[in-house]
């Protein structure tokens, strides 16, 4: 499974280009919709100078926001949008061991509760 980056059509301008990425989401698509949607970008990796390796470079624009909405596509392939570069800042290195022993940590609290 390929978790990507969706947003809605109605945060996109005419040049592709995200009006809100914080509006983003993950998600999963299966059969050109949106199978699952989780929760929104976090903007300290995925809008940080400082942490280049995931980026909001090709995000898929689909009709709306929600499970079973349909994936807009540009001919063969699929409507995708970009954040501006103005939208990125440098919150500096980010610690993806410690994140992800939080996300752990957190899950497992869940699932406890």
């Amino acid at each position: 499974m390929r978790i990507r980056h969706i947003t809605d059509q109605h945060n996109v301008d005419a040049d592709g280009i995200l009006i809100d990425p914080l509006r983003v989401r993950h998600g999963v698509v299966v059969g050109a919709r949106i199978a699952a949607l989780a929760g929104a970008i976090d903007p300290h990796t995925h809008l940080n100078l400082g942490f280049p390796l995931h980026t909001l470079d090709d995000c898929l624009v689909a009709e709306a926001l929600c499970e079973g909405a349909a994936l807009l596509r540009d001919g063969d392939r699929f409507r995708v949008a970009v954040a501006h570069p103005a939208a990125y800042s440098d919150y500096g290195t980010v610690d993806t061991a410690a994140r992800q022993i939080a996300w752990r940590r957190a899950l497992t609290e869940r699932l406890h509760d």
